[in-house]
């Protein structure tokens, strides 16, 4: 499942060069992953170098994990079905079984084969089948991964997409590279997937706003981060037109049917970029109601919803992060 409306925004107040902190800050974005990278962190001497280090990695990562690059690992597993993989792709995938576990196969990488029915339906005009949803149902479940020392293997019609989960894994990569380098404040934002530590520009924590998706020149919540993963995602104006029959684009993988009553947006906060991406996208699927439950019973995680009417949600520790 593919995120699609940016609601975060990074509200830098202050210069760069001033403001209560001592140390100056730089700032770079380049096009990377479908999307725009932001990187902002503190000036080193060799920031031009570490900068150009951190966008390289994100390059060579992009090239593992994208299902439209045809040598990537993962269009490698999804066409040979069994594959030496990198560690990068193993944790990935690992990270990627354990949400699906504690979400009931809410997430589920092995959803392509789903997403590529509605994709050539939409081109046909023909909604998919009863019949032909059932058919490939058989190949979805993420119980269907086999994943043994560096060696991962699915089953012959089963193909995975990591879309969902490996930006956030990304970010995570850039930041514990910025850190690596000696930069002890930065933040790294892919299209609303962040990691930030440290300090901000101005001495404190790092402000994030939430965008009001229905006035996007609003700020419905301001966040206070620091050493922590946040994913916002939503979109409620794009659908499947299918024969004149307007379809969410958002596919549950449990019954291969599209969710029609879903959040406008949600924003998780997670000890990493990579837990907050997989779990915005479950979330989706599960619906506020289920997913606030959720969440209240685990640890580390936090949840912000919009739903169609307006109306804001938020699980019981959600508050303490809007305090500065």
């Amino acid at each position: 499942m593919k995120k699609y409306l940016l609601t975060l925004s990074i509200l830098l107040t202050g210069c760069f060069a001033s403001g209560k902190s001592s140390i100056p800050y730089v700032s770079r974005e380049e096009p990377a992953m479908g999307t725009f990278v932001s990187i902002t962190m503190e000036k080193s001497p060799n920031y031009e170098k570490i900068l150009d280090g951190a966008f390289s990695i994100i390059k060579k990562l992009e090239k593992k994990f994208s299902v439209y690059i045809p040598d990537s690992e993962i269009s490698r597993l999804n066409r040979e079905k069994k594959i030496e993989a990198s560690s990068d792709i193993i944790h990935v995938i690992k990270k990627s079984i354990e949400v699906s576990k504690i979400t009931g196969g809410a997430f589920d990488i092995t959803i392509l084969p789903l997403i590529n029915l509605y994709r050539e339906s939409e081109k046909t005009g023909a909604p998919p089948s009863e019949e032909k949803i059932r058919m490939i149902l058989q190949c979805i479940g993420y119980e269907k991964i086999r994943v043994k020392d560096n060696i991962i293997q699915i089953p012959k019609k089963t193909e995975i997409d990591t879309g969902g989960i490996a930006k956030g894994y990304m970010v995570d990569s850039t930041a514990n590279f910025l850190k690596k380098n000696g930069i002890n404040s930065g933040l790294v934002n892919a299209g609303g997937d962040i990691y930030c530590f440290g300090k901000n520009p101005e001495g404190g924590k790092w402000k994030i706003g939430i965008r009001d998706p229905f006035h996007k020149e609003k700020t419905v919540k301001t966040l206070y981060l620091n050493n922590c993963g946040v994913a916002t995602s939503g979109d409620y104006e794009r659908y499947l037109y299918i024969k004149g029959k307007k379809y969410g684009h958002i596919i549950n993988p449990l019954t291969g049917k599209t969710v029609q009553d879903f959040p406008v947006a949600v924003t998780v906060i997670a000890p990493d970029a990579t837990t907050a991406d997989a779990f915005a996208t479950a979330f989706f699927v599960l619906g506020i109601e289920k997913s606030i439950n959720l969440v209240n019973k685990l640890e580390g995680i936090s949840v912000f919803i919009i739903n169609g009417d307006g109306k804001f949600y938020e699980s019981r520790n959600f508050s303490k992060f809007t305090i500065p």
